[in-house]
């Protein structure tokens, strides 16, 4: 194949990756997108068999007729087919600025055609890459130079990245298979990494046996990636091609010692670094293989049980030091040459170790590490590499370089005693609506912007400072009864400082309030769908859309395609902290900047949150006065310090103090709010001070579920254990004084009482993770980057996680002494499902808080879970989770146990005798399994602290009542009957303690034949769904 048919394949790819870039042509002829990602494999193959034109000829079955094939004449069979096509397509791409129903009258002929042709190519392919494997692997030297060998395994690695993503529906194949290709991927992406430090580091030649090695492992893994990649819905679900590409991923990735061997003798003849291109160039190449080396300790680490406490300890320390040298490496270093050097140096020692093949047979179970004498001596090369990296550490302690990284620190608080901090102040039930002040004149204005002006779509943004009452005055004029009355749709979003574009499109999709299946549907559509989906929507209507919180204007310009201008007078109401963004926005009018409230105005709103509807005692009122001035009108500020003030004495001398330590550290500006959160913060008793703090283990603007946090409070420890009382009744007791005194604002109450959802301010909320970090209580990592440089301090004691799963997985994190886990989706509506969590329970056995709210493509919990053996709060989300093991039983301290699971979770019977349990919540469905024995429901252990029970499947006859005696103490239940019974017979009466009760049938015809309910005396709420009761 020449140059110039080489470059007819390029122009076409570059015009279909034009197409592709154009998403509505692509969501109207979807089969761009797939003869795109066609081709991206076909120039792997491509590059690859133009280096072997050369070769004999090829013998190719076709049809059960073997035929001799030359390969240059195929390739140009090949790119005839590109040829034929070339012209077509092409025009396809100059139609983009023309004609779009030419567009897709001519995309929707050529494509089907274009790609059956390329796929009539696909077992000639395989076989090719086949035969050149085979016919390579008898040999000693690599017919491909170094640097193209390099090129056509990163290729591979893009068609790997390809194959992980969802067009090509990997993610629906059996995870042995998705796992495998991880480790084919960690695998290529060390021998890329290799070779260019190995030359880096001096290495003239590297050695023929070592890169025909990786010849034929490239030319496997393209084979492979390339049968992958036109699999079809038929292939994907058949067992047999499963395990077929399940057997060929674990040939490529076999572990060969003897591979191992030669990357020790090319790392030991290295001698010092010899800059191959730039500075730049030369610090990415060490960046590239220190990652390869720490994916590599990481899998060491994972499996560490198989090596003695000793080397384990230096293992860790060795993985710490490797990940101290990606943070110099990603900074820029004033002595860039010498840094690089000793690095280079480090990285070379950390090598051998890492490819010893000693360590890598204990790895690999072929021998213990007490029988092996070499993998005894890795202790020793440990130590010393471990002594290098902290000199050289401490070489540069004082420099620029360690100033400018990321300080993560020890996070431990100090115990303190807790004997006297039941000491709650005594609030109200919170309540409906918040006491507002002085907008209503603000509210008049903007209402009149909204309802007159233009026919065109137009923009009122407010401005103001932070805790200036810009959110409270949207939502006054947004619940303002002549807006509903003249907007026929009125949406809501909050953006925030980070945002993610599908996250905020589902969010205001969702604001309607017909939320609860629509968001599930809604997940499963791409970005592109959901502004399509908006966008007819409002189409034809008259609509206020509010973006609360805006702090980019990239924000509107991503969304505003969505947002049709049919001269209805419908209106867009921003509200931001900044006036240089309001100004930026298409269609803004001015800017509505909201002013500060005035003295009166602000005794007012301090009057009413201290002392509600009662009068101010005079001797206090004229040092009211004084307060409320010094909060120089900001609204936040004010209830903040009247949230103080309210768990106070109302005495003249407690008030002077107060109004003199406001004024010590009141400033002018935006620091005035920062400073009355430090004031109300200091008055909180410490066991408050904790509670508090942790928000900021939550995404800002997050609406949390109250039972949720409490729960998370208990297992934390921050809640008193008082005798005779619950745990949660002390839980809300403490929340309830944090909203009495203005820290905690509620959303939405509960219908029998209590709060369900509960939220902070978001300069609260910038205040507790600034103060959480400083006082080093808890660490917040947000996305890979803080991820892959974070080092765990010692003594960590909770680490939230807000990143995607793939991320995660990418970063190798590794805190043994962690206490808690929290890890979130940062983008809820991307899926990254975590197909082995089993490294987690190898990692972090001392975790008392483990919470993944990340979807897990496991229908079984791993059987390792037991080994988390301080563990009491354990939430997971697993679509397809259907059981929990008998071993979760040997978790004697769990107190809390969530499943989110999208079918029927089964647990064992075992979990009867976990009798610290105090919550089971399983979405959707949970039944407890038996064993065989005829007598065990009577010989069942009880759980006498359960509280929470949800959803529990269940007959409503004496079975169901059996299994509820076990659980005596429960105030809330759900229940749904297993149907087909036409009887319904269940006593309750003996559940005393049952405050909130659902039951649940299926809903079929006609009515039961017998019905005998009985309920207790204390029961506040029960729903009745489908039981077919008589009228």
């Amino acid at each position: 194949m020449d140059m110039a048919s080489t470059c007819s394949i390029d122009r076409v790819f570059l015009d279909l990756q034009s197409l592709v870039d154009n998403p509505p042509v692509m969501y109207r002829i979807p089969k761009i997108r797939a003869a795109y990602l066609d081709i991206k494999f076909l120039k792997t193959f491509v590059m690859s068999a133009r280096k072997w034109s050369h070769c004999n000829d090829l013998y190719l079955e076709s049809d059960n007729v073997v035929k001799k094939v030359s390969l240059p004449s195929f390739l140009s069979c090949i790119e005839d087919t590109f040829h034929k096509y070339e012209e077509d397509i092409h025009s396809l791409f100059l139609m983009l600025k023309s004609d779009a129903r030419d567009i897709l009258y001519v995309g929707n002929e050529v494509f089907p055609k274009f790609l059956k042709q390329i796929k009539s190519f696909k077992q000639e392919i395989i076989q090719v890459y086949f035969n050149l494997a085979s016919s390579r692997s008898l040999e000693s030297n690599s017919c491909m130079p170094v640097d193209e060998l390099m090129e056509f395994i990163d290729l591979i690695l893009q068609n790997l990245a390809d194959l992980t993503t969802s067009n090509l529906s990997i993610f629906d194949m059996d995870p042995q298979v998705i796992t495998q290709f991880q480790a084919l991927e960690a695998k290529l992406t060390f021998l890329k990494s290799f070779v260019p430090f190995a030359k880096l580091r001096g290495t003239a030649d590297i050695p023929a046996l070592l890169l025909a090695h990786f010849e034929v492992m490239a030319l496997n893994a393209a084979r492979l990636c390339y049968m992958c990649s036109f699999w079809d819905d038929e292939e994907r679900h058949n067992p047999e091609f499963c395990s077929m590409i399940y057997e060929q991923q674990q040939k490529i990735t076999a572990v060969d010692f003897q591979v191992y061997e030669i990357y020790m003798e090319v790392l030991r003849a290295t001698r010092s670094s010899k800059s191959l291109h730039n500075r730049m160039m030369d610090k990415q190449i060490l960046n590239n293989f220190n990652d390869s080396l720490i994916s590599c300790l990481w899998e060491l680490l994972c499996c560490s049980s198989s090596f003695m406490d000793s080397t384990k300890d230096e293992m860790g320390i060795l993985y710490a030091g490797l990940r101290f040298l990606r943070s110099i490496l990603r900074e820029q270093q004033e002595k860039m040459d010498e840094q690089n050097e000793k690095i280079g140096a480090l990285l070379t020692e950390a090598g051998i170790i890492i490819c010893s093949p000693s360590l890598n047979r204990v790895k690999e179970g072929e021998v213990s590490f007490l029988e092996s004498t070499e993998a005894c001596d890795c202790y020793d090369m440990l130590a010393n590499t471990n002594i290098h990296i902290k000199h050289f550490k401490d070489q540069i302690s004082g420099s620029s370089i360690i100033e400018s990284l990321p300080s993560f620190h020890s996070l431990r608080v100090p115990e303190v005693s807790k004997a006297s901090s039941h000491m709650l102040s005594k609030v109200k039930m919170p309540i409906a609506h918040e006491v507002v002040v002085g907008l209503d004149d603000e509210a008049e204005k903007v209402i009149e912007r909204l309802l007159s002006g233009p026919e065109q779509v137009e923009i009122v943004p407010i401005v103001g400072m932070a805790g200036l009452g810009k959110t409270t005055l949207a939502e006054k004029v947004y619940n303002d009864s002549s807006i509903i009355f003249n907007f026929q749709i009125r949406l809501w979003c909050t953006v925030s400082q980070e945002f993610d574009m599908k996250s905020l499109l589902i969010q205001i999709l969702c604001s309607n309030g017909k939320q609860s299946s629509m968001d599930e549907e809604l997940k499963k559509l791409n970005e592109h769908e959901l502004l399509q989906k908006l966008y007819q929507r409002l189409k034809m209507k008259r609509y206020l859309v509010v973006f609360d919180d805006v702090w980019d204007i990239k924000v509107w310009n991503e969304l505003r395609i969505s947002f049709p201008d049919d001269k209805k007078r419908s209106r867009i109401l921003f509200t931001s902290r900044f006036s240089n963004v309001a100004s930026q926005v298409q269609y803004g009018g001015e800017p509505h900047n909201l002013r500060p409230l005035s003295e009166k105005e602000s005794f007012e709103l301090l009057h009413k949150k201290v002392f509600g509807k009662e009068d101010c005692p005079q001797a206090l009122h004229g040092l009211g006065m004084e307060i409320a001035k010094k909060c120089m009108g900001l609204p936040l500020a004010l209830i903040v310090v009247a949230g103080a003030l309210a768990t106070t004495e109302h005495d003249i001398l407690v008030w002077e103090e107060f109004a003199e330590s406001l004024t010590s550290t009141m400033v002018s500006g935006a620091g005035q709010c920062k400073k009355s959160l430090e004031l109300s913060y200091e008055h909180l008793p410490y066991h408050l001070k904790e509670c508090l703090l942790y928000f900021a283990a939550f995404r800002e603007d997050e609406k949390i579920g109250a039972k949720n946090l409490m729960r998370l409070w208990i297992a934390e420890g921050f809640v008193e254990k008082i005798e005779g009382e619950r745990s949660e009744d002390i839980a809300e007791e403490y929340l309830m004084d944090l909203i009495g005194r203005n820290l905690v604002m509620v959303s939405e109450n509960r219908s029998i009482g209590g709060v369900k959802t509960c939220y902070i301010h978001d300069l609260i909320f910038e205040f507790c993770k600034g103060e959480a970090k400083e006082k080093k209580f808890l660490q917040v990592l947000q996305g890979y980057d803080e991820l892959s440089n974070f080092n765990e301090p010692p003594n960590l004691p909770r680490l939230p996680i807000c990143s995607s799963g793939e991320d995660f997985i990418k970063s190798k994190l590794f805190c043994p002494h962690l206490d808690t886990l929290l890890l979130c989706n940062a983008t809820p509506g991307y899926e990254f499902d975590l197909l082995n969590i089993s490294f987690l329970f190898g990692i972090y056995k001392h975790l008392k808080v483990l919470n993944l709210d990340i979807n897990l493509r496991l229908e079984e919990l791993p059987t390792e879970v037991e080994s988390l053996l301080c563990l009491r709060y354990l939430a997971l989300t697993g679509r397809t989770m259907k059981f929990i093991p008998p071993s979760i039983a040997k978790l004697s301290h769990l107190e809390t146990f969530c499943v989110y699971s999208g079918g029927l979770v089964s647990l064992p019977d075992s979990i009867w005798n976990m009798k610290k349990l105090r919550q089971v919540c399983v979405r959707r469905r949970v039944v407890i399994r038996f064993s065989c024995n005829d007598n065990v429901l009577e010989n069942l252990s009880s759980l006498p602290n359960l509280d929470t029970l949800s959803n529990l499947y269940l007959s409503y006859d004496q079975e169901g009542e059996n299994i509820l005696r076990r659980i005596p103490n429960v105030r809330r239940l759900k229940i749904f009957n297993l149907g087909g019974q036409n009887i319904v017979c269940c006593n309750m009466s003996r559940l005393e303690c049952l405050e909130s009760l659902v039951l649940a049938g299926y809903s079929l015809s006609g009515s039961q034949e017998h019905v005998d309910l009985s309920f207790p005396m204390n029961l506040k709420k029960l729903c009745l769904f489908n039981l077919r009761l008589p009228g």
